[in-house]
């Protein structure tokens, strides 16, 4: 505006030294008349220039910031004079480049919160003051069974009808309140819910997070069950010795033949313990890891073979018919020899124990889907079709193998060992027609197979 204003004082002095002029010149009234009617119609003119050019100007930069309040940050105004307008045009710019940078940096951060919520495993969920939900991440479709688009805007308690809950979030909401429940949703699903207030959240009243403890209740039963069952299985044998103690103190000690009788029940007792305290400490070493198992070339066939006449002799006893097919053309197989022995142990000896007298139990070893099968088949009493997803559970025993005694841990056994060596056990049972246990162990490409 400066050059502007300079320009029009140096036109009024040329029109003004002119009218001097003519004064002098002429000296006639009609001249100045003239003058001043001039100089009145050039001074309007350059008022009009003024305010169209400062109009103007003042349109641009309103559409301008017009369109950076719709979110177009990259709006910049070209050229303009250079003038105080153009000072105004440069100072805009600068005001929409550093807007336009705070807005990137928050949206950034923005991004970055959000994706940290929703890669969190817990469901988070935000109320305002009535408790009408206003966020929620991605995990409440996991947790909740709900869409995050499917609850925000509703009530929350469309989303959770848990009372404890909602008079939790209610205390939030009006007494500033932190508070946390362990809930039971359907399926046997549990969730701990922790509500807080959100002070400072604007729209944002309480915030509920939700953590699935579904894992953990279930490890707290696993380990109730498993010292119920312990002490159970404790208790019988335990018993038993007491007993025997308290007979042969009461007199039997002194009739030879019962003193044996006793002595040899007790020692059965002892034998049973022994055999739980072995299995528990194996097992508790296969699952956790500990149970250091060799790696080296096992012949499956001489593993099957050394297992079946290990219990032929308890077989004959029980006039039960084994018999053991293993197959030429065996695959190579990288494992612990002792442990895989074992576990084919048990297999056999469950068959042998559950079969009536005159009955069979094959053993047979073949390759099979890049392994190695290990079928041992009975035709003994069988399982109830309830029993067959839970026989492979500690200490799980069905009505049949309780009476038969055995400490519940053998299968259990087979089944980790298996898993420990990459693969994995099955079992097909008909009631009344006898069962089929398998262990399939992968073939290791690092051995050759197995001469025939």
């Amino acid at each position: 505006m400066r050059s502007f204003r300079a320009r029009a004082l140096a036109a009024y002095a040329v029109l003004a030294v002119a009218a001097i002029i003519g004064l002098l010149a002429d000296g006639a009234p009609v001249v100045l008349d003239v003058i001043i009617a001039v100089l009145l119609v050039l001074g309007a003119a350059l008022l009009l220039s003024a305010v169209g050019l400062i109009a103007g100007s003042a349109r641009v930069i309103a559409g301008a910031s017009r369109e950076i309040a719709e979110g177009q940050f990259t709006v910049r105004l070209d050229g303009g004079p250079s003038d105080e307008i153009g000072v105004a045009y440069a100072e805009f710019n600068r005001m929409a480049a550093r807007l336009e940078s705070l807005v990137a940096e928050t949206s950034q951060e923005r991004s970055r919160l959000m994706a940290a919520i929703n890669s969190s495993v817990d469901a988070v969920v935000a109320t305002d003051r009535e408790s009408t939900v206003t966020f929620a991440n991605a995990a409440v479709e996991d947790l909740l069974g709900r869409t995050p688009e499917e609850i925000v805007g509703r009530p929350f308690v469309w989303t959770m009808p848990d009372a404890e809950v909602i008079e939790g979030l209610r205390a939030s909401r009006e007494r500033g309140e932190s508070s946390s429940y362990v809930i039971e949703r359907p399926n046997r699903q549990f969730l701990r819910a922790i509500i807080t207030p959100i002070v400072g959240g604007g729209a944002w009243s309480s915030l509920v997070v939700f953590h699935d403890m579904t894992d953990v209740k279930r490890v707290e039963q696993v380990r109730r069950d498993f010292v119920a069952n312990v002490s159970h299985e404790l208790r019988t044998p335990l018993a038993a010795i007491k007993s025997v103690i308290e007979t042969l103190e009461g007199g039997a000690m002194d009739d030879p033949k019962a003193a044996h009788d006793f002595l040899r029940r007790a020692d059965g007792e002892v034998d049973r313990l022994v055999q739980m305290v072995e299995e528990l400490l194996e097992l508790s070493r296969i699952e956790s890891g500990e149970l250091s198992m060799t790696r080296e070339p096992v012949n499956v066939g001489g593993a099957v073979q050394t297992a079946a006449e290990r219990l032929r002799p308890q077989a004959e006893k029980a006039h039960v018919a084994l018999t053991v097919d293993v197959a030429a053309d065996l695959p190579g197989v990288s494992g612990d020899r002792v442990s895989l022995e074992r576990a084919i142990v048990n297999l056999i000896n469950n068959a042998i124990k559950f079969t009536p007298e005159g009955g069979a139990v094959r053993v047979i070893a073949r390759r099979d889907s890049g392994g190695v099968t290990i079928e041992v088949i009975d035709n003994g009493a069988g399982i109830e079709p309830q029993d067959l997803p839970r026989v492979f559970e500690r200490f799980y025993k069905a009505d049949r193998a309780r009476r038969a005694g055995g400490t519940g841990l053998g299968l259990a056994v087979v089944k980790h060992t298996a898993e420990a060596h990459g693969g994995r056990v099955e079992v097909e049972s008909r009631l009344g027609e006898g069962s089929t246990f398998r262990i399939w162990l992968p073939a290791s490409t690092d051995i050759m197979p197995e001469p025939p």
